[in-house]
């Protein structure tokens, strides 16, 4: 009897065990294929302005982090966020993009912003990507484009949005 609740206790913590480990490993394991999205033609939309991801963020390490750059657009009445064609990131699960009304540059500056919103998950984890932004959405009154990890509630990276 003793044996069996051990061996019972032993599978139940290594089927956590596994899963938790493949939860991390999958995304090294398995990366989404880079996204090499046009950015909007030059016809159609105006670029409002660049940015650049901050490699000197405190939230960034070895694990979590994002460079490169990217542009706001106006397309007609909309417009778009995109991350140019030199974008990397860490590789993890569930990352999500958000535009913040602060600056931020780790956890506790992301989670102490209440008007942040959340736009889309992250495409890829290299290339250029676009992301429609809502409807209405006035993008003069955020500061920070930052990448979220949302199973960790990670910061991965950030950066300073060109209209304020």
């Amino acid at each position: 009897m003793r044996a069996a609740v051990a061996f019972l206790i032993g599978a139940v913590l290594g089927a956590i065990a596994g899963a938790g480990g493949m939860l991390i490993a999958f995304p090294f394991l398995f990366p989404l294929p880079v996204v090499a999205e046009k950015a909007p033609s030059a016809d159609a939309a105006s670029v409002l302005g660049t940015f650049k991801f901050d490699e000197t963020a405190p939230g960034r390490d070895a694990v979590h982090w994002a460079n490169g750059t990217g542009a706001l657009y106006r397309v007609g009445d909309a417009a778009v966020l995109r991350f140019d064609d030199n974008f990397e990131a860490g590789p993890g699960p569930n990352f999500w993009i958000y535009l913040n009304t602060t600056p931020v540059g780790d956890e506790v500056s992301f989670n102490a912003d209440a008007g942040r919103v959340k736009i889309a998950p992250l495409k890829s984890f290299t290339g250029g990507q676009n992301f429609a932004l809502p409807p209405g959405l006035d993008i003069a009154k955020f500061h920070t484009v930052t990448i979220w990890c949302e199973s960790f509630s990670v910061y991965i990276g950030s950066a300073a949005l060109p209209v304020r």
